[in-house]
């Protein structure tokens, strides 16, 4: 009996010994992919139901002093300070003082005849149609900004698409300031931050247009550039004008108690959530793919929500049926902003890939260059030959550092299914379902008329 009790013992804990734990997990694949990107310092929290279930810091946050990423350490999260403005937009809205189906024109008296219809939801959810072209000067004030942009045309009637600007939000924080009787940092303050304690706030830079001055922020972290095989200090500072879309600085720390306060309703009410995370659909009968601050999509059969900035700075995503966000902040300024959905697909894993059947392709040859740019990419290498005069000055460079990692992140593609085929600027767009082992992943080529690549990407 003993002997057997000992033998069951023994496949127990042999049992235990072969299920890794996903916390190991997490940091081994962060510490992969921190390789991979060559970036200096990050932290991670997970939180589920309420609960705080994975926090830690990676590598430095500085290197020149050699000082350790902690997860109080303070990440610039760039365009991931929308999400915040969704949430302060609720938070007004609940509190009587806006409706995002208000029209600017209730806020801004002197708004044009064509901005009535642009809605608050509208400016949130990038759907408005203010172009980005506004030249409204290096000192130009809120107001100035947002009279330079009332004097330009629509680009397209107000939620008739949606294309990712920052006008729209410059003119969202006026909107802000007037609803809430205050300047936007210190609305975000007073009905987000605050209230739940986060120590996120703005480095006030001072405007001008060198951007020399800002405020010291502790425990903020350095951001680097990997550049010509060697780390290189990046600073950039978000404009006053456009807080409001990007440029706070908060820890995994901040985000967590964040995710924590939703998931309790500490913050917001079920309806405002629902809200916030609901996109429009646009005139032509599709979805938005962003919703009010936050980003919309679906990750391996499962509704998301989230942001990234800078453009990985920071990610975030969070599974709302799940009840599940997963944050990454890094101080990589070159980064595929992956590392988020890698890290949630350790706890809900993609499903078995279903290859579509795709469209009859009349150029298999093309199918097949295209197939070994990313079989190169996989291996880490690229065939400039296989790219335009103008893709190797403007795109070939940056792929090499920015979406490169992230290809070689990826296993071999073992299916390539064409699924759409279409005339484009004088060339070829065409989209492709790849399988790469257990995953599934759509790719856009964009190909000039001699058959050559002017770009390409995930979709």
């Amino acid at each position: 009996m003993k002997r057997f009790l000992s033998s069951l013992a023994s496949l127990a804990l042999l049992c235990m010994a072969s299920i890794p734990s996903r916390a190991d997990q997490v940091d081994d694949y962060m510490r992969k992919h921190m390789a991979l990107n060559h970036v200096a310092g990050a932290a991670v929290a997970i939180v589920r139901d309420g609960k705080i279930i994975k926090r830690q810091a990676y590598g430095f946050a500085n290197l020149e002093w050699r000082q350790k990423a902690t997860p109080d350490t303070a990440f610039q999260l760039a365009s991931s300070t929308k999400p915040f403005t969704g949430l302060l937009l609720m938070r007004l809205q609940e509190a009587g003082r806006l409706s995002l189906d208000d029209s600017v024109g209730k806020y801004l008296p002197n708004a044009p005849q064509a901005w009535q219809p642009i809605t608050l939801r509208h400016l949130a959810d990038h759907s408005s149609g203010i172009p980005d072209n506004v030249n409204a000067g290096p000192n130009a004030s809120l107001d100035d900004y947002v009279a330079a942009a009332a004097a330009l045309p629509l680009s397209h009637a107000p939620g008739a698409s949606s294309r990712y600007g920052i006008a729209g939000y410059t003119v969202l924080a006026k909107v802000i300031e007037v609803a809430a009787g205050m300047p936007y940092p210190q609305a975000l303050k007073r009905y987000v931050t605050a209230p739940l304690k986060l120590r996120a706030d703005f480095d006030y830079s001072s405007g001008d247009p060198n951007m020399r001055s800002v405020d010291v922020v502790p425990k903020r972290a350095s951001i680097y550039d990997w550049n010509e095989g060697r780390q290189r200090e990046f600073r950039f500072h978000f404009a006053p004008l456009s807080y409001d879309a990007g440029g706070l600085l908060a820890s995994v720390d901040d985000l967590a108690a964040l995710a924590v306060a939703i998931d309790r309703g500490k913050l917001l009410r079920e309806d405002s959530l629902d809200a916030m995370w609901t996109p429009a659909r646009l005139a032509n009968g599709d979805m938005n793919s962003f919703a009010v601050g936050w980003a919309v999509r679906e990750v391996n059969g499962r509704a998301a929500v989230g942001h990234s900035g800078g453009p990985a700075l920071s990610d975030i995503l969070r599974f709302t049926r799940e009840r599940t966000t997963f944050i990454v902040l890094t101080n990589g300024q070159k980064l595929y902003p992956y590392l988020a959905q890698g890290i949630s697909e350790l706890f809900y894993p993609p499903p078995p890939v279903v290859m579509p059947k795709g469209i009859e392709d009349e150029r298999p040859e093309l199918s097949a260059t295209l197939r070994q740019v990313l079989a190169d990419a996989a291996a880490g290498k690229v065939d400039d030959s296989n790219f335009g005069e103008q893709a190797r000055k403007d795109f070939v460079l940056a792929f090499k550092s920015f979406l490169l990692p992230f290809v070689s992140s990826l296993p071999a593609v073992e299916e390539f299914v064409l699924l759409s085929d279409s005339p484009k600027d004088g060339g070829i767009g065409r989209t492709y379902r790849a399988r790469h082992g257990k995953r599934a992943q759509t790719w856009g080529f964009d190909i000039d008329r001699d058959g050559k690549l002017r770009a390409f990407g995930p979709k």
